[in-house]
C-alpha cells in the first residue's frame, strides 16, 4: 500500500515536473521570439536612421559645397590670398589694406568695411580725376604762354647779339682810341720825368746848402740847450721838436701826387714816414694841415714822397711848404716808454727797431730824461704774469701816472702808427 502510494506520488511528481519543463520551454521560446521580433524592429529602425543620416549628410555635404564655393567666389572678389579658389581671404592682410585705405583717402572718416569704403574710394578718385583734367587744361594754357614767351625770347636774343656786336665794334674803336690816348700820356710822362731830373740836381744843390745850415742851427740850439742840465734840456728839446720843421717840400708833381723834400739818406730817413705838410709862408698857423704826404723813395740828396688827403684843392701843396711829424728826429737823441698791451700792426720787437731808426731809444722806466709814454691796449696780466679779475685800462698803471707827473708827453700807438706806414 505504501509502495503504491509510493509509486503514485512519485508518478505525480514526474508528470509535474514535465509540466514545469514544458512551461519553461514555452516561455523560453516565447521570449525568444520575442526577442527576435524586437530585434528585427530594432534593424529597421536603425537602417532608416543611418538612411535619414545619409540623406542629412547629403544635404549638408551639399550645403557645404554652396558656402565653400561662395567663400571661394568671396576670396576671388576679395583677394589677399595666393591661391583665392582653395585659400579664403587673410583677415588681418584685408584689414591692414583697410587702414591703409583710411591714411591714404582723408574723406574715410574710419569705415570699417570695403562695403563702406568704395564709395568714398571712387568718389576721392573721381575728384581726383576732374583736378587732374584741371590741371592738365592749365598745362596747356601753360604750355601756349610757354610757347609765346620762346617766341619772344627768340626775338630778344636776336636783338641782344645784333646788340652785342655794335657794343663790341664800339669797343674796339674805343679801345684803339684809349691806346692811342694812353701812348700821348706816357710820352708827355716821359717828357716831364726828363725835365724833373734835369732840374732836380739844382734843386736839391740848393737845398742841401739850405739843409747843412739849418742842422748847424740845430745843432748850436741842441748844445745850448744841454747847458742847462739833461732834464731841462730835454724838455725844451721836446717843446722845440712840436714847432720846428723837420723839412720842406723842395719840388712838387701835382698832377701825378708826388713831391720831393730836403731830407736824404743822412738824415736817418726811412720810407714809410708820414709828415704833415703846412704851409711855409711867414705867420701861417703850423697846427692846419694843408696834406700829408709817405716817403716812398729815399735817395741820397733828396726824398720822393707821396702826397694825399689834400684839405682844399684850391691851395695846393706847393714849393716851400714846410713838413711836420713829432716823433721824427733826423740828428738827436730821445727816450720812450712803452705802457700797457702793445699789439696790432707791430709786436714790441718790431716796435723797438722802427724806434731805432728814427733815433728813440726804448727805456724800462720813466725818469727825467724820458721824453715820450707810448700807450697800447688794455693789460690783461699783472706783473708776475699771472691773469688778471678784470682788464687794467693804461691809464689805471702806475707808470700812467708818474708819467703825467713829470710832464712826459702821452701818445698813443694809433697817434705813433699814422706817422710811420710799412
Amino acid at each position: 500500500m505504501l509502495t503504491s502510494t509510493s509509486n503514485s506520488i512519485v508518478s505525480r511528481r514526474g508528470a509535474a515536473r514535465v509540466g514545469v519543463v514544458s512551461i519553461v520551454m514555452f516561455v523560453f521560446t516565447l521570449v525568444a521570439f520575442t526577442l527576435m521580433l524586437l530585434a528585427q524592429d530594432a534593424e529597421t529602425i536603425v537602417r532608416d536612421e543611418l538612411s535619414a543620416a545619409a540623406v542629412a549628410r547629403s544635404q549638408s555635404d551639399t550645403k557645404l559645397e554652396a558656402k565653400v564655393g561662395e567663400l571661394a567666389d568671396r576670396s576671388i572678389i576679395l583677394g589677399f590670398s595666393e591661391n583665392a579658389a582653395i585659400i579664403p581671404s587673410n583677415l588681418e592682410a584685408a584689414q591692414a589694406a583697410l587702414g591703409e585705405l583710411n591714411s591714404t583717402f582723408p574723406n574715410m572718416d574710419g569705415v570699417k568695411t570695403f562695403e563702406d569704403a568704395v564709395p568714398s574710394v571712387v568718389g576721392s578718385y573721381n575728384t581726383k580725376v576732374k583736378q587732374i583734367a584741371t590741371l592738365e587744361g592749365k598745362i596747356a594754357e601753360l604750355e601756349g604762354q610757354l610757347s609765346s614767351e620762346r617766341s619772344a625770347k627768340s626775338s630778344l636774343q636776336q636783338e641782344k647779339d645784333q646788340r652785342i656786336s655794335s657794343l663790341e665794334q664800339e669797343a674796339r674803336d674805343a679801345s684803339e682810341t684809349a691806346d692811342s690816348e694812353i701812348s700821348r700820356l706816357e710820352d708827355s710822362v716821359s717828357k716831364l720825368r726828363s725835365q724833373l731830373n734835369s732840374t732836380t740836381a739844382q734843386v736839391t744843390d740848393a737845398e742841401d746848402a739850405k739843409r747843412v745850415t739849418e742842422r748847424a742851427l740845430e745843432e748850436a740850439r741842441l748844445n745850448h740847450s744841454a747847458e742847462r742840465g739833461q732834464w731841462t734840456s730835454l724838455r725844451n728839446d721836446m717843446k722845440r721838436r712840436g714847432e720846428k720843421a723837420d723839412g720842406e717840400i723842395s719840388a712838387v708833381m701835382a698832377e701825378f701826387g708826388v713831391g720831393f723834400i730836403n731830407l736824404s739818406t743822412s738824415d736817418r730817413l726811412s720810407e714809410g714816414t708820414v709828415f704833415r705838410i703846412v704851409s711855409g709862408r711867414p705867420g701861417a698857423d703850423t697846427s692846419d694841415a694843408k696834406a700829408l704826404c709817405r716817403v716812398t723813395s729815399v735817395g741820397p740828396k733828396f726824398a720822393e714822397v707821396s702826397i694825399y688827403d689834400v684839405a682844399d684843392r684850391f691851395e695846393p701843396v706847393v714849393v716851400g711848404d714846410q713838413i711836420f711829424n713829432p716823433l721824427y728826429e733826423a740828428k738827436g737823441q730821445r727816450s720812450a716808454v712803452l705802457a700797457g698791451n702793445i699789439s696790432g700792426a707791430y709786436n714790441e720787437p718790431e716796435l723797438r727797431a722802427l724806434f731805432a731808426e728814427i733815433g728813440i731809444n726804448i727805456q724800462s722806466d720813466i725818469s727825467n730824461a724820458t721824453d715820450f709814454l707810448i700807450t697800447g691796449g688794455p693789460v690783461f696780466t699783472d706783473e708776475d704774469g699771472e691773469p688778471l679779475d678784470e682788464p687794467m685800462a693804461v691809464d689805471q698803471l702806475p707808470v700812467y701816472g708818474e708819467a703825467s707827473d713829470l710832464g712826459v708827453t702821452i701818445v698813443s700807438m694809433r697817434d705813433v702808427l699814422q706817422y710811420f706806414e710799412r
